[in-house]
C-alpha cells in the first residue's frame, strides 16, 4: 500500500471532526484534527465548495446534510460496535488477568481508547477510557501500521511523534512493524511505557481503524502465556468485528 495522500486523510478527519452534528470554528477544527489553522482553512474552503460542509453564523462549520446523516449513521454504528464490544473486553479481562482496550483512529495522528476491560488483579496497569496517544505509539500503533501497510515516508512520520521510554532506531521500529506484517500482531515490549509489554491485533475490516490490546507487566508471562495471550486476543478481534457483520479473516496461530 502507498502512503496516504496528506490532504485526504486531514480532510477525512475533519469530517470525522463534525459527524457528531457540532458546528465548529476553524480553530477548533484545526486543533481536534492537528492540522495548521493555514492548511485548514484551505481545506475547509474547498469542502464547502464541493458541498461537504455548510458555512453558518460566528464563523463555523458544519456538515451539510447529506453528508450529515452518512457521518451519524456511521457513528451509530461505531456507538453501538463499542457498546457491544466491552462486555467481551471485561470477560477478557478477568480471565486473561489483563487490561484489553479497544483503540479508535482519532484524527490524522491520534489513538483513542474508546473501551476498556479492566483486571481485577490486586496490582494494575493504570489505563483510563479516553486516553489518547499518537498513532504510532506503543503495539497498537504498530499493529495499525501493518494492517495499513503504510509507507516508509509515513511510517517514519509517525515515529518522529513519538516519545520513548526507551530509546529505539527509526530502523528497528520499521524491523517491528514489518514483522507485525508478517504475523498479524504488533508488540511493544517496555519501549513505549517502561516495565509494560503490549501486544495489538487490528480488526480484520476493510476500514483499519480498530485495534484490540492487551497489556501485562513485563516478565509477569511466561512466553508460551504470552503465546497464548496474543491468539486469544486474536479470536477476540476477530469477534468484535464479527459484530459489525463483516466475516472475519481466518486467524494463524502464533508461535514461540
Amino acid at each position: 500500500m502507498s502512503s496516504p495522500v496528506p490532504s485526504v486523510v486531514q480532510a477525512f478527519a475533519i469530517v470525522r471532526a463534525l459527524a457528531d452534528g457540532r458546528a465548529l470554528t476553524l480553530s477548533e477544527v484545526a486543533q481536534i484534527c492537528g492540522i495548521s489553522p493555514s492548511s485548514c482553512l484551505g481545506l475547509l474552503r474547498t469542502l464547502v465548495g464541493e458541498g461537504v460542509l455548510s458555512p453558518g453564523e460566528g464563523k463555523r462549520y458544519a456538515l451539510s446534510p447529506p453528508w450529515s446523516e452518512i457521518a451519524a449513521s456511521d457513528l451509530d454504528r461505531a456507538t453501538r460496535l463499542v457498546a457491544r464490544a466491552r462486555p467481551m473486553l471485561e470477560r477478557a479481562a478477568r480471565a486473561w488477568h489483563a487490561p484489553i482496550g479497544l483503540w479508535r483512529v482519532a484524527g490524522r495522528d491520534r489513538l483513542q481508547l474508546v473501551a476498556l476491560g479492566q483486571s481485577i488483579a490486586a496490582t494494575r496497569i493504570h489505563m483510563e477510557e479516553g486516553q489518547r496517544q499518537p498513532i504510532g505509539s506503543g503495539a497498537v500503533g504498530r499493529a495499525l501500521a501493518a494492517a495499513q501497510r503504510v509507507g516508509r515516508d509515513e511510517l517514519a512520520r509517525r515515529f518522529a511523534a513519538i516519545r520513548w521510554q526507551r530509546p529505539i532506531t527509526f530502523e528497528d521500529y520499521a524491523a517491528q512493524v514489518a514483522e507485525a506484517v508478517t504475523l498479524g500482531y504488533g508488540v511493544d515490549d517496555g519501549l513505549s511505557y517502561a516495565g509494560i509489554a503490549s501486544v495489538a491485533v487490528c480488526l480484520p475490516d476493510e476500514a483499519q481503524s480498530l485495534c484490540v490490546s492487551a497489556s501485562v507487566f513485563a516478565g509477569s508471562r511466561s512466553a508460551t502465556e504470552f503465546i497464548d495471550l496474543i491468539n486469544a486476543l486474536r479470536e477476540l478481534a476477530a469477534e468484535i468485528a464479527a459484530l459489525d457483520q463483516k466475516q472475519p479473516q481466518p486467524t494463524r496461530k502464533a508461535r514461540a
